[in-house]
């Protein structure tokens, strides 16, 4: 763990510089000598090479640069720029301005530089090295281009991890693992509905492979986010905060004039430097807090620079706040625990708008958070908000021997009750399999499609999509990038790699860590046997692909 000798820098941008534009993706006219002089990029040169230099006058990480690759992971999870939506650009994905200047700072010290994202299923990180130019900034600089979907995996047993014990990973990051190669990490200062905020721990999701990061992101997610620094810890975090999103990421955010870039050498204590730059109190984020218990923080961590709080509007993934109601006015959202961490109701008195919210946060995985990012892409796709509808989250508790939900009165509703309400009725987790019989539509699991609830949403109201209509006018190169991205996952498949693990909650190791050895058991990562495929899981692996790309498709 990189304790003991760190330090945070951050540093501003000049108040006269104007940052308002292509903080999503480079304009045609890049790398040309007009772009080059724009003051904004000349400005984010001059920051860069400030922060860094005043980083590395205290712990002199450049000179571990010679010879070795540097990899360099942006955060990319969906590139929403010109794609059909109200607005053209949300503050998203990390800066193309910044990778630029940081390709051409790095290149100084080594000319071995790799550009590495998983950008998520649903748009192939081709397709977003495309729309956000970064591929024309890899031509550039002479930096290579990986794909992580596209490689073959290695799995490990992690030791000392709490939840995710078990993890894969693409295999060319042994490189990272091994301290052959140079790990930079260069997250989006926004704000998230699963995690609060998504920085650099959480920007770690994107090394894993799809299945993986898709059960991952619903119980204990928080967690499994720091689980994967027991395998992976970046070298270097650089938190673009040039202009930073505030609102429901991974929908899309809208921008702040934050115009800060935060660098340091330990994950952890970047990003609680950032969570206060935000205006967020880094103790009440589980996150920061699960980080810390795990034994990443450095309290002797040394901070550079002044630090201006500019307040962030919260991720709200709320389905029966004020302003979910708001936005939708005729949506009645019902939600009701037994998990351990829910309300124990034993009587009607108890019920109120109070034990409604306590109830609802019980669970802030995967479904609540899949179901607010569904309205919200609705709402930003200018679709109608005046729906009528019933949305059903959790297994309800008992309550008088009846199976009983709360609204955001804290008024309480059996399943008899909610059969009689008006509106269609959109169950949403496999917690609410008991009211299934009462669904217009349902969306089974855990939430293991984070798109589900869209989806479903728009085939309740009989809507389209946007990104996937001819609004969307990188429709076309994106679908080309999809129909690549499988073909070149199925080639490797074909190899008998393996690129993923199953869907499912299953730990995929055979038998308990007790097989391990006592000299394995103190190591923060083992590598774990990886068979190769054999005829039927390859062929059941490559109808998956094609299952995906129809779902890309068709939704």
């Amino acid at each position: 763990m990189k304790a003991g000798k760190s330090a945070v820098v951050i540093s501003y941008l000049p108040e006269g510089v104007d940052l308002r534009r292509d903080y999503v993706a480079l304009p045609r006219n890049y790398p040309s000598p007009e772009y080059f002089t724009r003051p904004d990029i000349q400005a984010v040169y001059t920051l860069v090479e400030q922060n860094l230099t005043e980083l590395d006058a205290r712990l002199h990480f450049t000179e571990h640069l010679a010879g070795r690759r540097v990899f360099i992971k942006p955060n990319l999870v969906t590139v929403y720029h010109q794609m059909g939506l109200v607005e053209e650009d949300y503050p998203e994905t990390t800066d193309p301005r910044l990778l630029d200047a940081l390709l051409a700072y790095f290149k100084r010290f080594t000319r071995h530089l790799v550009i590495v994202e998983s950008s998520g299923r649903g748009v192939p990180t081709r397709g977003s090295f495309a729309v956000a130019g970064i591929d024309r900034l890899a031509r550039y600089h002479g930096a290579q281009l990986i794909a992580l979907e596209e490689q073959p995996t290695q799995r490990y047993y992690l030791p000392s991890a709490t939840v995710q014990k078990e993890i894969v990973v693409p295999a060319i990051l042994a490189e990272v693992l091994n301290g052959q190669a140079f790990f930079v990490s260069v997250p989006k200062l926004k704000t998230n509905l699963y995690t609060g905020i998504t920085l650099g721990l959480k920007n770690a999701m994107g090394l894993i492979p799809y299945n993986l990061r898709q059960r991952g992101h619903h119980y204990a997610l928080d967690q499994k986010v720091v689980d994967i620094l027991h395998l992976i810890e970046p070298d270097l975090t650089i938190i673009d905060g040039l202009v930073g999103g505030e609102g429901n990421c991974p929908a899309p955010v809208d921008p702040v004039d934050s115009r800060v870039l935060i660098s340091g050498t330990n994950c952890l204590e970047t990003d609680r430097v950032a969570a206060r730059l935000m205006g967020f109190d880094s103790g009440s984020l589980q996150l920061i807090r699960s980080a810390d218990a795990a034994g990443f923080a450095d309290p002797h961590v040394v901070i550079i620079g002044e630090q201006r709080v500019i307040p962030f509007r919260p991720a709200d993934p709320s389905l029966i706040s004020p302003s979910f109601q708001q936005a939708f006015p005729n949506v009645r959202a019902l939600v009701g625990h037994h998990l351990p961490g829910a309300p124990l109701v034993t009587s009607r008195a108890q019920c109120s708008p109070e034990l409604a919210r306590q109830m609802e946060i019980a669970c802030r995985g995967g479904c609540l958070a899949s179901t607010r990012f569904a309205f919200e892409m609705f709402q930003r796709e200018g679709q109608p908000q005046n729906l009528s509808l019933v949305v059903l989250i959790g297994s309800g508790f008992e309550l008088d021997g009846q199976r009983t939900y709360l609204d955001a009165d804290g008024q309480p509703y059996t399943l008899a009750d909610i059969e009689r309400l008006p509106g269609k009725k959109l169950v949403i987790g496999s917690c609410s399999r008991n009211a299934v019989h009462l669904a217009d539509r349902y969306v089974e699991g855990c939430m293991p499609f984070p798109n589900s609830p869209h989806v479903a949403l728009h085939r309740l109201t009989g809507t389209h999509c946007t990104v996937l209509s001819l609004k969307n006018r990188r429709l076309l190169p994106l679908l080309w990038a999809t129909l690549r991205t499988c073909e070149a996952r199925k080639r490797l498949i074909r190899r008998g790699y393996r690129l993923d693990c199953p869907l499912s909650d299953n730990h995929l190791l055979p038998e308990p860590p007790r097989l391990l050895s006592n000299i394995k058991q103190t190591m923060r990562a083992v590598p774990m046997e990886w068979p190769p495929l054999n005829k039927a899981e390859i062929r059941a692996a490559c109808a998956a692909e094609n299952r995906a790309v129809l779902a890309t498709f068709f939704g």
